[in-house]
């Protein structure tokens, strides 16, 4: 019997080892081309993720700021001899010399305020001295192209000229594009009327009145022609009321008080708070021919009792000096309207400001002008130093000493 031989233990790993191989060559051939084995491990490309973009903030919505500006001077007493120191060889009138001075800042505003004292009735009617004056048209003219846009045509010299004259300057101011004027009317519904006007995205609405006419009434059946206070206040603060309830910012011209005084009277007083309390914005007064007070009412209404002289020829009067005759107020104010995103709208006066000027010519009625007192010498005005402080100290400041000196 043969003997069975026994592999050594190394023969048997190599056989093994063999076998192992052959299988694993057999299972690869057999495998669809590309497939890997489940022993091949995967291998993966390496990639740099990409940052995440920061969010774009969205911008808060912000308010909407809308201003208007104002400038404001006072009574355009022409008188004849403003009229003659005007005039030129060919019949014209230069009132650049006179004028320029104080009417050339009215371009950097959007509103400019005077009082045409003396009525444009028409030159055919003459040029006529007090107590029923009547001044050359091309004064307006001229006030117009320097940019006075306001004009109250309401005072007690209105109807010096009777009817016609005021028909002729209701259409000499009808035809001025783009001007407002106030306190004159052809008919009743005219008066009634409550125009609102818009600048810069903000609306205002402005009205003139007078005290009286020095006694002149208008022709029976045409009441209404000029805007009368007197009898007729609560025909005032109605319109006052009712524009306030359509217009952003309501401007009064009230021509009132008492001439040849710095102080304001008891009626002046007494209407400028009623007229706050009603609705207005800004009030603006004349007739006093002297500068008086400013003054703030119920924290939002600004009252200029008067603005003074403008221009003038007066002179002392045995009640009152040259240098208060001829010292008047130049005034500016900015209108302001913010519109916030939630749909809140606040309106306010800021930038309230008032500067002197001052009338003055050799004395013998030639090289009239008007001036601010920054602008004078102590050869044209002796002390002008000092009564541009007298009447800063008491008059302007007099009531409000919050007010901005300087325009």
């Amino acid at each position: 019997m043969k003997t069975k031989r026994r592999l050594k233990p190394w023969v048997r790993i190599l056989l093994l080892v063999l076998a192992c191989a052959c299988g694993f060559l057999l299972i690869r051939a057999f495998l669809p081309k590309g497939e890997k084995t489940p022993e091949e491990p995967v291998q993966t490309a390496e990639t740099t993720p990409e940052p995440t973009p920061e969010p774009t903030p969205t911008p808060e919505p912000q308010p909407t700021v809308k201003t208007l500006s104002l400038y404001m001077l006072g009574d355009a007493l022409v008188q004849q001899p403003n009229s003659w120191d005007a005039e030129r060889a060919d019949g014209s009138y230069d009132w650049a010399p006179q004028m320029d001075g104080i009417a050339d800042p009215a371009k950097n505003y959007d509103l400019a305020f005077y009082n045409q004292e003396c009525i444009l009735g028409g030159d055919h009617l003459g040029i006529t001295p007090f107590p029923h004056f009547n001044c050359p048209q091309s004064y307006g003219d001229y006030m117009v192209s320097k940019g006075f846009n306001l004009i109250s045509v309401a005072n007690n010299h209105s109807l010096d000229k009777g009817e016609e004259a005021c028909e002729n300057s209701h259409a000499f101011w009808a035809a001025k594009e783009g001007v407002v004027t106030s306190g004159m009317n052809m008919s009743q519904e005219e008066r009634s009327a409550i125009p609102i006007y818009e600048k810069n995205g903000i609306t205002y609405a402005f009205t003139a009145w007078t005290y009286d006419m020095n006694g002149w009434q208008p022709p029976a059946g045409r009441e209404y022609m000029i805007n009368k206070y007197r009898g007729h206040e609560e025909e005032l603060l109605n319109w006052v009321k009712s524009a306030k309830e359509q217009a952003d910012f309501v401007i009064v011209s009230m021509h009132w008080g008492t001439e040849y005084t710095h102080n304001p009277d008891e009626e002046q007083m007494r209407l400028a708070q009623q007229l706050s309390d009603a609705g207005a914005d800004v009030i603006i007064g004349n007739h006093a021919h002297h500068s008086q007070p400013i003054q703030w009412l119920n924290d939002r209404t600004i009252c200029f009792y008067a603005l003074g002289n403008m221009l003038s020829a007066q002179t002392w009067q045995g009640f009152s000096s040259f240098e208060e005759l001829n010292t008047g107020i130049a005034a500016s104010l900015v209108m302001e309207k913010i519109e916030y995103p939630d749909g809140t709208v606040t309106k306010q006066l800021r930038d309230v400001k008032a500067d002197l000027i001052f009338t003055w010519h050799t004395g013998d009625y030639e090289h009239m002008y008007s001036a601010f007192y920054k602008d004078l010498t102590d050869e044209q005005l002796p002390d002008h130093d000092y009564w541009y402080q007298w009447h800063i100290d008491n008059v302007v400041h007099a009531m409000s000493g919050s007010i901005e000196i300087g325009l």
